[in-house]
């Protein structure tokens, strides 16, 4: 996140375009930026997060589609439709056509039932700028015409039937260098199974409908994305949890997920391994040097036993 600066010059056709293509987000995002900008409409993107109970990378998206509008810039002389990140260009919003433009491109670079499909995929007829869109993120950022079905799909899916939020998302991918059908789908498909997990936790730790805090989110975050571990991973974590203090607390749960993400395991069948041999481990017998066998702990951590024998929220 950056300082940005909110133009307040006169509205145009272009950013009154913007405005009624905005969806929800987009419009709480710049509603938080006016706010939190001082008198020369400068303002911290970081500050944002304070207000709206938004992931980052929502708001990060609807920023750079402000960008791409005109309304917001990255200083507060110039205002772009890219912005330059260690010497490479990177996109805030695809390129407008004019109408000669437009028709060049579908008359020759375009496959003649791409827009037709792209309609039916979100169930609506297109105007020219959505056209315009759905044509630049193929002819300038460079996807295959079958990735931004899919990622139309995928919009469908979030309830989110706009052509900007395809683009958006489109501009996300190209950020990280996706592009093709193979790569869409596969991203979409993590995507997805991350979601899918995080709403499942939602339900195990009895949130219902209340808007996760931001030590919660940073936590579902991190055991699904950084560490990868699928839902019954989280579960038995969270078994062993409320297993131990009687409590569904995420900081203590997150305290065994670190433990089995340093011990490098990936999946249920190696954590149940990995406690299995631990208990093995404090078992194990030696004979002394005067012939007795003595019942030894194990050199590892004995992390489980160390948990149980102090109050819960020391150390952690």
């Amino acid at each position: 996140m950056a300082k940005i600066y909110i133009d307040y010059g006169v509205a145009d056709e272009k950013k009154a375009s913007a405005i009624a293509c905005a969806d929800e987000v987009d419009l709480k995002v710049l509603a938080a930026l006016a706010l939190k900008a001082d008198s020369d409409g400068c303002c911290d993107t970081a500050d944002v997060e304070t207000l709206l109970d938004l992931d980052t990378a929502e708001i990060v998206a609807s920023v750079k589609f402000w960008k791409g509008a005109g309304i917001v810039s990255a200083d507060a002389t110039v205002n772009t439709k890219t912005a330059h990140k260690g010497g490479v260009i990177s996109h805030t919003s695809v390129e407008e056509y004019s109408n000669e433009e437009l028709v060049g491109i579908l008359q020759t670079g375009i496959r003649p039932a791409f827009v037709d499909e792209a309609q039916k995929a979100l169930g609506k007829m297109f105007n020219k700028n959505e056209v315009g869109k759905l044509v630049g993120i193929v002819d300038q950022l460079g996807f295959e015409e079958e990735a931004v079905l899919a990622i139309l799909s995928y919009c469908v899916r979030l309830d989110k039937k706009s052509v900007s939020y395809a683009e958006k998302i489109a501009i996300t991918f190209h950020d990280q260098d996706i592009s093709t059908a193979e790569q869409v789908h596969a991203q979409i498909d993590y995507l997805e199974r991350i979601n899918s997990n995080i709403e499942k936790i939602r339900a195990l730790y009895g949130f219902g409908g209340r808007a996760l805090t931001t030590a919660e989110k940073k936590y579902f975050t991190q055991w699904t994305e950084e560490y990868g571990f699928d839902f019954d991973v989280i579960k038995k974590a969270y078994e062993i949890t409320v297993d131990t203090i009687l409590n569904p607390a995420p900081r203590y749960t997150a305290k065994i997920l670190m433990k089995w993400h340093e011990n490098g395991l990936r999946n249920l069948e190696e954590v149940e391994t990995f406690i299995a041999t631990d208990k093995g481990r404090e078992k194990a017998t030696v004979r002394t040097s005067d012939g007795s066998k003595q019942t030894v702990k194990s050199d590892a951590d004995d992390w489980f036993e160390k948990k149980l024998k102090q109050k819960f929220g020391d150390n952690i």
